[in-house]
């Protein structure tokens, strides 16, 4: 029997498959719970162009050191995982969308502005997130809703940062204080 494996060998992160397994199991755990449960899906901005430019084990670095800088933002809890080439999820319970969205902010800021070696240069990488909120429903339904605003973010422009919403659903909109 053939068994897929579970962590990426490049990057020690979770692959897609156990991803989704772990998102099935967060689910039912937070349905339980009646906490909340968000995805960030994120791509790195650009990244053929470095491809084409960059050899295979500066890419492979560049990769490593954004996993280094993001696994010590992260919570114990969260889970990290490597979906694609430069594609990556963020599994984030008790985490609401708007909560999700800061943490992309403070991923973007602080992972993605400061330059990564790259042999004898210092590159500058940037990401698009998309963000989707679980609210109780399929695991695969709020991932291909964190997908698609991952799209529409990548559509958007380098750095953007997109949270799906469903426009039958009632929005909520943040409350702003006074100062």
């Amino acid at each position: 029997m053939f068994f897929e494996p579970q962590l990426d060998p490049l990057t020690g992160l979770l692959t897609r498959p156990a991803l989704l397994a772990t998102l099935f199991c967060e689910t039912d755990r937070v349905q339980r719970s009646k906490q909340p449960l968000s995805l960030a899906l994120f791509a790195i901005d650009d990244f053929e162009h470095w491809k084409s430019r960059l050899t295979q084990a500066q890419c492979d670095s560049l990769l490593q050191a954004v996993v280094e800088r993001i696994n010590r933002l992260l919570r114990s809890y969260d889970t990290f995982g490597r979906t694609g080439d430069h594609e990556f999820l963020l599994i984030l319970p008790g985490c609401s969308a708007l909560n999700a969205d800061l943490l992309a902010e403070r991923l973007r800021a602080e992972v993605f502005t400061a330059p990564i070696a790259a042999g004898d240069d210092s590159l500058r990488l940037s990401a698009c997130f998309g963000i989707a909120s679980s609210e109780g429903r399929s695991p695969v339904v709020v991932l291909q809703e964190a997908e698609s605003a991952l799209r529409c973010a990548q559509i958007a422009g380098p750095e953007s940062i997109r949270i799906f919403t469903n426009s039958s659903r009632a929005e909520i909109e943040p409350i702003e204080f006074l100062s």
